[in-house]
């Protein structure tokens, strides 16, 4: 195939998925730190709901709507989850775990009966991020870059109520790009591979989700696979070969 087509084919979803991991990386990192591991399961999820209720209650509803939608929920749940944190810590993780099912299972309820419910299920999950355009990517790519920028530069905005606001936001555009199960992997997946790096964890999180983003997608289109899942599998990967070696030769 021609390098044009390839570009074609790979160009905007190539770099959605690196604006994706761009912020996902360091986020994880701290994800890992506080030890609420499925966080991003949870808000992904509600803010899947979110989409989908619109889609079902609204005829043709238009964007800006569905996003804030799925925002207002992702934002009131974090808010929760902060609340969670401050009074039952110890109770935080179970919590955010019931908090996932919950909504993992009002989506299907809801779409139980719904003639495309099954179709529907499979995007929130692993996303269309194959069906991406570089149009989209102009209203999603501020958010990554100004997350990644404030996250970088501000420490302030990893401490308390600060971190779930700005993560619930990230999530929020994050898994209607690329679904619940990537969204989980880019996040942790990346985090733990360079754990136990002496070299800015941060920025290492980054090349590794980068990387893990283009052998995916890659492999995807090539052997005619799933995305989501390809994706995922691949951040798998690259993180064991990262560790295994790491802890070889490191």
């Amino acid at each position: 195939m021609p390098l044009t087509e390839w570009l074609e084919i790979l160009g905007a979803p190539l770099l959605a998925t690196v604006l994706v991991v761009l912020i996902h990386g360091p986020m994880g990192r701290e994800v890992l730190r506080r030890g609420i591991i499925f966080i991003d399961l949870a808000i992904a999820q509600v803010a899947g709901l979110g989409v989908v209720f619109v889609d079902l209650v609204v005829h043709e509803p238009n964007w800006i709507f569905v996003q804030f939608t799925a925002l207002l929920g992702a934002l009131l749940t974090a808010l929760f989850f902060r609340w969670v944190e401050t009074h039952l810590p110890a109770e935080q993780e179970a919590v955010i775990g019931c908090t996932f099912i919950l909504a993992a299972s009002a989506v299907l309820l809801i779409l139980a009966d719904h003639p495309h419910g099954g179709e529907k299920i499979k995007h929130i999950l692993s996303g269309q991020i194959l069906f991406v355009t570089l149009s989209d990517l102009i209203f999603v790519a501020p958010i990554f870059f100004g997350a990644t920028f404030l996250w970088l530069l501000f420490r302030r905005l990893r401490e308390g109520i600060y971190f779930f606001l700005l993560f619930s936001v990230v999530v929020t555009a994050s898994v209607q790009l690329v679904g619940v199960y990537v969204v989980f992997a880019s996040l942790i997946l990346p985090a733990l591979a360079v754990q136990k790096f002496t070299m800015d964890k941060d920025h290492a999180s980054i090349i590794v989700g980068g990387i893990s983003a283009i052998f995916g997608i890659t492999a995807s289109v090539f052997f005619d696979l799933p995305t989501g899942p390809s994706l995922v599998f691949s951040f798998g990967i690259c993180t064991l070969c990262i560790r295994f070696f790491h802890g070889r030769f490191g």
